[in-house]
C-alpha cells in the first residue's frame, strides 16, 4: 500500500469537525501548522485535537488550520507569544529565533537514531519548556520528530564529501544548518520552505535536505533522482501552547492539554517510524535512488561535531547547551 494511501486512511479532514462544535466549548484552540493534510504533522494535529476533545470532556474545541492559513511558522510563532494563536506545531529551526534554547535539539548528530532521540528528547522536555516559556511565552506539550533529514539531489549522486563539492544545496534559513554545511565545504542556499519545489524543478537549487516523507507529501520525486542517507540532524517540531492561553485554563484543563500533549508525541513518533519505512519503498517504486549512508560518514560526523562550540551563544549561551547535551546523554545511556 502507498504511502499516499497510508496517509489517506488515517485522518479526515480537520476544519469541518472542528467547526461543527466550536460554539458548545468553554475555550477555543486554533492549532496551525505548515504541512498540508498527507504529512505527519497533520495527522499529529488530528490526533491532538481528538485527545484534547476528550480528556476536557468537550470544554476544549480544537479547531486546525494545516498549510501556513494563519501565517508562516514564525509569524504564528510571534502570535502565539501575543496569545492570539492558541497552539501550532513549528519546525524547532523556526522557533529558534524567538527560542534560542530549542536549538539544542538541532545540534548535528545530536542523535543518530530515534531509539536515542526519544528518551532524550523526553528528558529534556521539562526544563527546556522553563527556558523556552521566557523566551516566547509558549511551552512545548510535545517533542515531535518526522525522522532524520535526508539529501535528494539531483543528476549528481553524493555519496561521499567530495561528490557534494558544486551542489547547490537548499536548506532551512537556520544558522546551525547553514554552518554545518559549510563545515563541509560548500556554501548552501538558505531558501523558505515554500519556494523549494519550483526551484528544484527550474534547477535553481540542485539538492535538499527533509526526512524522507517530506519527499512523498511535497512530491519532490518528481524533480529529485538520488537520496543520500546523512541523518545529521533530526526534524523536530514542538507541539506548542500559548502561555498566555495555557495559563487561563484551569488546574483539570491544563493537565488535559498536557495528557494530550505527550500521547500525541508518542504517536507520532511511531506513526513517522512506519510512514519513513513506507516511504522509503515508495520513493524506490517511484524512481529515486536511495544511496544509504555516506561512504565516508565518520568524516561527516567528525567536521558537524566539531563547530558544536560555535552555535552555543545563539541557542541559549555554552552554560545551556552543555547541561542538554548532559540531560541528553544521561537519558541515552540509560534506557
Amino acid at each position: 500500500m502507498s504511502f499516499k494511501k497510508i496517509m489517506a486512511g488515517i485522518g479526515v479532514c480537520s476544519l469541518g469537525f472542528a467547526s461543527s462544535a466550536v460554539f458548545s466549548a468553554d475555550f477555543n484552540m486554533r492549532l496551525s501548522h505548515g504541512d498540508n493534510e498527507s504529512n505527519p504533522t497533520h495527522h499529529a494535529a488530528l490526533k491532538f485535537q481528538e485527545l484534547v476533545e476528550e480528556y476536557s470532556d468537550g470544554r476544549i474545541e480544537v479547531e486546525i488550520y494545516p498549510s501556513n492559513q494563519l501565517g508562516d511558522e514564525q509569524e504564528v510563532a510571534q502570535s502565539m507569544r501575543r496569545g492570539t494563536i492558541e497552539s501550532a506545531i513549528v519546525y524547532t529551526g523556526n522557533l529558534v529565533p524567538l527560542a534560542p534554547s530549542a536549538g539544542v535539539l538541532m545540534l548535528p548528530y545530536a542523535f543518530t537514531s530515534s531509539e536515542e532521540a526519544w528518551p532524550a528528547m523526553d528528558a529534556l522536555q521539562e526544563p527546556l519548556n522553563e527556558r523556552i516559556s521566557k523566551e516566547a511565552g509558549v511551552r512545548a506539550v510535545g517533542l515531535l520528530e518526522k525522522g532524520f533529514r535526508v539529501l535528494t539531489t539531483a543528476e549528481e549522486p553524493v555519496r561521499t564529501l567530495d561528490d557534494l563539492e558544486g551542489q547547490n544545496i537548499r536548506v532551512s534559513p537556520n544558522n546551525i544548518a547553514i554552518e554545518t554545511f559549510k563545515a563541509w565545504g560548500i556554501d548552501p542556499t538558505p531558501m523558505a520552505w515554500a519556494e523549494v519545489f519550483s526551484a528544484l524543478q527550474q534547477g535553481v537549487i540542485d539538492g535538499q535536505e527533509n526526512p524522507y516523507t517530506t519527499a512523498i507529501s511535497s512530491n519532490f520525486y518528481e524533480v529529485q533522482d538520488y537520496i543520500t542517507e546523512i541523518h545529521y540532524m533530526m526534524w523536530t517540531g514542538p507541539l506548542l501552547v500559548s502561555e498566555q492561553f495555557y495559563q487561563r485554563l484551569p488546574d483539570d484543563l491544563q493537565d488535559a492539554v498536557d495528557r494530550a500533549g505527550v500521547e500525541t508525541a508518542n504517536y507520532e513518533r511511531e506513526l513517522s517510524a512506519k510512514l519513513t519505512e513506507e516511504a522509503k519503498n515508495e520513493l524506490v517504486d517511484l524512481g529515486m535512488e536511495l544511496l544509504g549512508p555516506p561512504e565516508d560518514e565518520a568524516q561527516w560526523q567528525e567536521k558537524a561535531k566539531a563547530i558544536w562550540p560555535e552555535f552555543y551563544e545563539d541557542i541559549g549561551g555554552e552554560e545551556w547547551a552543555l547541561e542538554a547535551q548532559r540531560i541528553m546523554d544521561e537519558a541515552i545511556n540509560n534506557q
